[in-house]
């Protein structure tokens, strides 16, 4: 008995299922991303932050807007950028009609002069989905929605070759438990862009310089960030032996980077350095006759102890802090709370207080700056 043309059949009737379950699966999926409503939090305020709209110089409150139109820098406060968007100006910004002659939409696609031009072209993604909120009641919450927990990069780390590139992707994480791929909506910036530069896309672009650089993912507030490794690639053979946890860490990255370390260096050099370092001054000729006449061979250390303990590293290092923190105000009656507040960071360094209790201290401030300089 010939059972071939049974076997064709079946073949042909299992192929047709499983096209058309794959068929009905597809078609859920469709159905379920169309009934999904467009969230302004999660959604919206995303595009225009990756736009540039809320930026200090486009319209953030904090540069002062313009042409009378204000969002709240970085998308930190949605209610308000909602009432701006729908409730201000008579709600000319939105046209519910026709939602891609919005105002809104008109102006980011330059399709109206904008001073800004073209920061949603018509088919990129984030103008449809500002046309898809619009069209669906241009509502502030969709009931329900999640909110942003987090945001990871992938990788976190990693060793990038010079000339090369490294593809970031950035993953939103939400309190229900749900993760998007938010790579090509979250912002990027490298810390030293002469090493390596990010493009909107995430692309991490390395040049030639040999070191560590940090580029930092920003996501609606929330931070991450990826490490590069470039390395010079050089054998290094041997490096001094360790004298403490910095030293660790310092010979780690060397290794790491390629990069053999520099041999010990003399007296004479070291002096000189360190007091430089420490204490921002040449060190004096009674200081270098001594230190170079010691036999000690605990002297590099001795020496560091001392500069640390002189009133010469709490001056230096005041005048480094306090600009860091912000120390400045230029009218005449606050001159006395800059140099309350400059002297209060001298004498703690010169007390050799830890720098948590700094933190502490600065933080958890209160009455007046002159019973209590932190308040500064």
């Amino acid at each position: 008995m010939n059972t071939l043309p049974y076997a064709a059949s079946f073949r042909q009737f299992v192929f047709l299922l499983v096209v058309i379950l794959l068929s009905t699966v597809t078609g859920n999926l469709r159905a379920e991303e169309k009934e999904s409503p467009v969230s302004f939090v999660n959604d919206v305020v995303p595009v225009l932050t990756k736009a540039g709209c809320n930026m200090g110089v486009c319209h953030a409150k904090a540069g002062g807007g313009q042409n009378g139109f204000q969002l709240s820098l970085l998308g930190f406060e949605p209610l308000d950028d909602y009432d701006s968007l729908v409730k201000e100006a008579q709600g000319r910004r939105l046209f519910p009609s026709v939602p891609s002659k919005s105002l809104l939409l008109t102006k980011a696609s330059n399709e109206n002069p904008h001073g800004g031009g073209i920061r949603l072209p018509r088919d990129s993604e984030g103008y449809q989905v500002i046309r898809r909120w619009i069209e669906e009641g241009a509502r502030y919450s969709t009931g329900n929605e999640p909110t942003l927990e987090s945001v990871e990069v992938q990788p976190e780390r990693g060793v990038v070759n010079m000339g090369e590139t490294q593809q970031l992707k950035a993953i939103a994480k939400y309190s229900d438990g749900s993760v998007r791929d938010v790579t090509e909506i979250a912002l990027y910036e490298s810390n030293i862009k002469s090493m390596a530069e990010a493009t909107e896309e995430g692309v991490v672009k390395v040049h030639d310089i040999p070191g560590k650089v940090a580029v930092m993912v920003r996501y609606q507030g929330k931070i991450a960030v990826f490490t590069a490794a470039i390395p010079l690639g050089a054998p290094i053979q041997e490096v001094p032996s360790e004298k403490n946890m910095i030293d660790r860490h310092v010979f780690a990255n060397l290794k790491e980077l390629g990069i053999p370390p520099s041999p010990v260096c003399d007296d004479q050099t070291f002096l000189r350095r360190v007091t430089l370092d420490i204490c921002g001054r040449f060190p004096t000729q009674e200081e270098t006759e001594t230190f170079l006449a010691s036999t000690d061979p605990k002297k590099r250390d001795e020496l560091v102890e001392r500069l640390l303990r002189s009133p010469n590293y709490a001056d230096y290092f005041a005048s480094k802090w306090t600009p860091l923190l912000k120390n400045r105000r230029d009218a005449a009656n606050d001159i006395t709370s800059n140099f309350a507040f400059h002297a209060w960071i001298r004498d703690s360094l010169l007390a050799n207080v830890p720098y948590d209790q700094l933190v502490r201290e600065l933080l958890g401030a209160t009455g007046t700056v002159v019973s209590n300089p932190p308040v500064a």
